[in-house]
């Protein structure tokens, strides 16, 4: 696979990233549906036809593990949010975003791999 596809799937979760935190800054609105792990760009980048045929590596489940642990934490964090409990949104987003950390850097990895 092409090294770009890797790029691609890491803006998807990075942008995905940038709209909750502005929601969580009361910036701006934030899509329900896409805390699903199913409905966001990176959730059905994985699920498409170009990915499937490699859904048995190891890498691409040890991103779709991280990347579901990651969604966990964001409904976690969601929901908090909501019932105002600000601090402890807070504490759950540094959660949060250690897993993404993770799941960025094995896309990083994937993306090195697949260039060579």
């Amino acid at each position: 696979m092409k090294a770009k596809k890797y790029s691609k799937a890491l803006i998807y979760h990075l942008q995905w990233k940038v709209q909750f935190k502005k929601f969580l800054d009361g910036e701006g609105d934030f899509n329900i549906a896409e805390l699903s792990v199913e409905n966001c760009k990176l959730g059905k980048w994985l699920h498409s036809e170009e990915i499937l045929k490699y859904a048995s590596r190891t890498e691409i489940l040890e991103i779709e593990k991280v990347h579901n642990k990651f969604h966990q934490r964001a409904k976690r964090v969601y929901a908090l949010k909501k019932l105002a409990k600000d601090s402890e949104a807070r504490k759950e987003l540094k959660k949060m975003e250690e897993t993404s950390m993770k799941l960025a850097s094995l896309l990083t990895t994937l993306k090195a791999i697949s260039e060579n």
